[in-house]
């Protein structure tokens, strides 16, 4: 039995953390994305291609990959994306605890006489 192999391109992640794994199986390349120019409106079509990709979270993996990173600056990225995580977790409960409605007291913690 013969065993295909297919390029994967000439992207590596030489670093001490991956960003995440199976990174090449995570998009098909270069196969579902065509974004036609109509009216020769290149600019248009660039801004449409670079949503589309953004969406995706193809943007954040180019930019994290254009350059090499010393794995203590990877640690420190990593660090920095979960604690803020945390807080926008936690803040986010709480600002869902404040604005809720159809609670019993309109304005918990104020005395009223």
């Amino acid at each position: 039995m013969v065993r295909q192999w297919s390029w994967r391109g000439t992207i590596s992640q030489p670093f001490a953390i991956k960003l995440f794994k199976g990174i090449w199986n995570a998009h098909p390349r270069f196969a579902t994305r065509t974004v036609m120019v109509q009216n020769n409106d290149v600019d248009g079509a660039f801004g449409l291609l670079n949503r589309l990709m953004d969406s995706e979270g193809m943007l954040k993996i180019i930019r994290r990959t254009q350059f090499y990173q010393k794995p203590y600056m990877q640690r420190k990225a990593l660090s920095m994306e979960a604690s803020t995580a945390i807080f926008n977790e936690d803040m986010n409960r709480k600002m869902k605890f404040l604005v809720r409605k159809n609670r019993p007291d309109k304005h918990p913690g104020q005395v009223t006489s």
